[in-house]
């Protein structure tokens, strides 16, 4: 058996995180930005969370979005940052639902509304394919699906994208609101 040797953490020594490094770019393989769920447990919260409770979830662990479950444990839904951002909380608000009634099941994306990347198309991909392909349908998150085994195996975030890359990625999501009024309106 090899003997190590154990030392004091230095003063110097810092906490690094993935976007510190900077041996990836644009043509770097897709797979590298997925988190793969197959190596990383996802996110989790159910549905019948608070809409407050799950903006504090959201800020205090860094999240840019977490799998939504609901109590039997399926997977129903996509909760992101801007889903519970103030602004959005205010439209609910203002259609006449108190902020503390709503929850993440109010404001999640349901599975029927998300859009999927196969993980096998992945493979062959860069992120450059990737973020243009996000771009153009308008998508700041993505599902990566293994469509042979019907496995949701992980999720791109274009934020966390463009940060490991340290750089700007703008996307114009469509505006909406016929949709979010149409959801208000099925909650009364």
């Amino acid at each position: 058996m090899k003997k190590l040797s154990l030392t004091p953490l230095h003063d110097t020594d810092k906490l690094v995180f993935p976007e510190e490094f900077d041996e990836l770019s644009l043509d770097s393989p897709a797979l590298h930005f997925v988190t793969d769920f197959k190596l990383h447990h996802p996110s989790i919260l159910t549905a019948s969370v608070s809409a407050m409770d799950a903006a504090q979830v959201l800020r205090t662990g860094h999240l840019n979005s977490v799998l939504v479950m609901d109590h039997r444990g399926d997977f129903i839904g996509l909760l992101t940052v801007e889903d519970v951002a103030p602004q959005r909380v205010m439209q609910y608000v203002a259609a006449g639902i108190s902020r503390h009634e709503l929850t993440v099941g109010d404001l999640m994306r349901t599975r029927d509304r998300l859009q999927l990347l196969s993980y096998s198309e992945l493979q062959r991909a860069s992120i450059r394919d990737v973020l243009a392909t996000l771009r153009s349908g308008g998508q700041r998150h993505c599902l990566v699906v293994d469509t042979d085994q019907h496995h949701v195996r992980g999720i791109i975030n274009v934020d966390e994208v463009a940060a490991r890359l340290h750089m700007e990625f703008p996307i114009e999501t469509p505006a909406n609101i016929a949709e979010l009024m149409r959801s208000v309106t099925a909650m009364h």
